[in-house]
């Protein structure tokens, strides 16, 4: 005996409705698995879809409805906590929605568009949720089903690949050159598709100076900068590399560079960070194994320039300046220029007077206050604030 199914009312109205709405002939198979995927039968739409192809394999809605249906067993399958079988479903419903966009681009090619881009935005939403709880390993299973269920799109992988980069810095446990290593590997991935992904190069070039692999780490920030040397991001990156290396000269460069790109720009929301990276500057310029003084000097005066509206100056500032000066005075007086030595003393004098005034606990303060009055022949002076130091040292 053959068995008739019965089919509710409002499932047949919805199939009816479908019908006009496309128009044309459906098959009775593509029909059966539209009322079985809104009776939640998605296996039996599957099966149905299937049959169907044997009689006729060139139905765009057919294919359509069999992405719907495969990407309604995935969600099933991610309430039953089986990601693997949820990814398997995503990849044959982007095969199948594509198949539909191959045979009608303008009609159901575009709702296929629309439901890849549904599917990979509800699981890319639940992993940034996850991600921001700290949940990684459950952000990373809902990212890689985004990416299962749109492959055309980067943002998942990317989105892995920085997690892991997150993980390694945050790591407490001896993870960080492992999650670092599979960051690498994500982020050559990606650029295989797209190698003119610059933020993505960017980030490939900061795992590798973190592995310590600093040359490779080189040549990607060379060709980055010789296109994008306006980025302070970029440069930032570069700047850090350089201190990893010891090149502190360099370091120095870029903070210049950063300063002036946030002090040319409309943005102000950057203009706090640009004294801070004239200091970084400054004290990267007048280190011994670097010695460019004059470059230190016009980075540092710079900062105290924008430091002069402080209610009370920077001890910081201050002190790196009158550090400074007391060197590349000592400096001038080996090289024999004594006149220029002096006015640079004198300048280290004033500024001195300026920090122990403002901060008369600061010991450093006096000591190289002390020293400045020395070269310049305050002898005096030079023994009261000497004292001043051992003093508060405790000496």
């Amino acid at each position: 005996m053959t068995k008739v199914r019965i089919i509710p009312l409002a499932a047949l109205l919805l199939a009816l409705l479908a019908l006009l709405v496309f128009g044309g002939c459906r098959s009775a198979h593509t029909t059966s698995a539209i009322l079985y995927i809104e009776e939640q039968q998605y296996q039996l739409a599957v099966d149905v879809i299937y049959e169907g192809f044997e009689y006729q394999d060139d139905e765009p809605d057919a294919y359509y409805y069999l992405g719907e249906a495969y990407a309604k067993l995935a969600e099933v399958a991610i309430d039953d906590n089986d990601y693997n079988e949820a990814k398997q479903y995503y990849e044959k419903s982007y095969v199948a929605y594509n198949q539909a966009k191959e045979l009608d681009i303008k009609g159901y090619g575009e709702l296929a568009d629309l439901a890849m881009q549904h599917n990979y935005t509800m699981r890319s939403n639940e992993a940034k949720r996850e991600n921001q709880l700290g949940y990684y390993h459950q952000a990373e299973g809902f990212f890689r089903l985004a990416y299962a269920a749109l492959p055309d799109s980067i943002s998942a992988i990317k989105n892995i690949a920085r997690m892991k980069m997150m993980m390694a810095s945050e790591d407490t446990v001896g993870q960080r050159d492992e999650l670092l290593e599979e960051a690498l590997v994500l982020l050559n991935q990606v650029l295989a598709v797209r190698p003119d992904a610059y933020l993505l190069n960017n980030d490939k070039a900061n795992v590798l100076t973190l592995l310590g692999r600093t040359e490779e780490a080189q040549l990607i920030y060379d060709e980055l900068l010789a296109e994008h040397g306006e980025d302070p991001a970029l440069l930032t990156d570069i700047a850090n590399l350089a201190i990893d290396k010891g090149d502190y000269g360099r370091a120095a460069e870029l903070s210049v560079q950063i300063a002036d790109i946030y002090a040319n720009d409309t943005d102000p929301s950057n203009d706090t960070s640009i004294k801070d990276l004239l200091l970084n500057a400054g004290t990267w310029f007048s280190l011994p194994t670097v010695g460019r003084y004059e470059e230190a000097i016009a980075a540092l005066e710079r900062a105290a320039e924008l430091d002069a509206s402080a209610i009370v100056p920077s001890r910081q500032i201050l002190f790196q300046r009158l550090q400074t000066y007391y060197s590349y005075g000592r400096k001038l007086k080996e090289d024999g220029n004594t006149a220029r030595a002096g006015e640079v003393f004198q300048r280290g004098v004033d500024i001195g007077n300026v920090l122990t005034n403002n901060y008369p606990s600061y010991a450093d303060g006096f000591l190289f206050l002390s020293l400045c009055q020395i070269e310049m022949g305050d002898f005096g002076a030079a023994d009261l604030n000497h004292k001043a130091y051992e003093e508060l040292k405790g000496g």
